[in-house]
């Protein structure tokens, strides 16, 4: 793969706009919501977010929240549910690109 094919960071970003995305906070905090915004900070805006215990299950809905850059220790896109993959979402129909 040259380096014009890879992928950047932001770019994976870009590409997980209003989507579902996990985010892990410095202090082991997950949180897993659609990813409404971001900044070059990677200060992130999220929506319909759940917290989320260390076995992956709903602690707490938070609702929106707005997560500073410098407490980001990752972000994660999720994979589609199967009843979203069969609803023809695809790129071919001009829905979302799949992780």
């Amino acid at each position: 793969m040259d380096m014009v094919d890879k992928f950047k960071p932001l770019d994976i970003l870009n590409k997980s706009l209003k989507s579902s995305v996990i985010v892990k906070i410095r202090g082991g905090r997950e949180f897993r919501g659609i990813l409404d915004g971001y900044d070059l900070h990677m200060n992130l805006v999220l929506s319909d977010v759940e917290e989320l215990n260390k076995d992956t299950t709903v602690k707490n809905l938070r609702g929106e929240i707005l997560v500073r850059g410098d407490n980001v220790v990752y972000i994660s896109p999720t994979v589609q549910k199967e009843t979203e993959k069969g609803e023809g979402k695809g790129k071919e129909s001009g829905g979302k690109e799949t992780w």
